[in-house]
């Protein structure tokens, strides 16, 4: 995927010293859970990500040059035990996450705009608990895997309502299966 640096981030990419700042953003049903690699709070583009540290870990994110969906994971642990039902009873298949990477200076303030480096549907979330606290797992597919799904619609009424409500062309294709028609009469 092509991408369009700023010139603040093309400069801390090739700096002495690069700081980089991960941001990860998880639209669930009842609220967004965003998560960055520092510690404390931190804004950008009027949203605050918490910091989850070294709790947070990052599977590889591999590219490749052919239209190919790779999929990815993420970790947090140290999770609350108590936090684990929430997990587990939200609807969470096929939600949108996003991570991005960027840069801060010395103060810590964002160098520029981060670079969107996944953007995904989130597929499978599993917990291992130890004890108190538990990690969390969640992988993470590519966009592109909506091109692998069967498109699975039918020639029927209710089929037809999906897109083209009011349009009554399916309706009575059920009586016609097993109609005699005769022809010629």
């Amino acid at each position: 995927m092509p991408r369009s640096l700023t010139t603040g981030m093309q400069n801390a990419s090739t700096a002495k010293l690069f700081r980089p700042v991960i941001l990860i953003k998880a639209e669930f049903d009842s609220g967004h859970l965003r998560l960055w690699n520092g510690v404390g709070d931190f804004t950008y583009n009027s949203e605050i990500y918490t910091g989850a540290g070294t709790l947070l870990s990052i599977s590889e994110i591999k590219e490749t040059t052919s239209i190919q969906a790779n999929g990815m994971q993420l970790g947090l642990s140290g999770i609350p035990a108590s936090i684990v039902s929430i997990g587990l009873n939200e609807n969470y298949q096929d939600r949108p996450l996003t991570i991005w990477l960027g840069a801060i200076d010395d103060s810590g303030n964002l160098i520029s705009n981060p670079v969107r480096m996944f953007k995904g549907k989130m597929d499978v979330l599993s917990f291992e608990e130890s004890g108190e606290t538990a990690t969390a797992l969640l992988s993470v597919e590519n966009i592109l895997i909506d091109l692998q799904r069967d498109k699975t619609r039918n020639y029927t009424h209710e089929d037809q309502q999906i897109e083209f409500t009011g349009d009554e062309g399916f309706k009575f294709i059920t009586s016609l299966q097993e109609k005699e028609v005769i022809w010629g009469r």
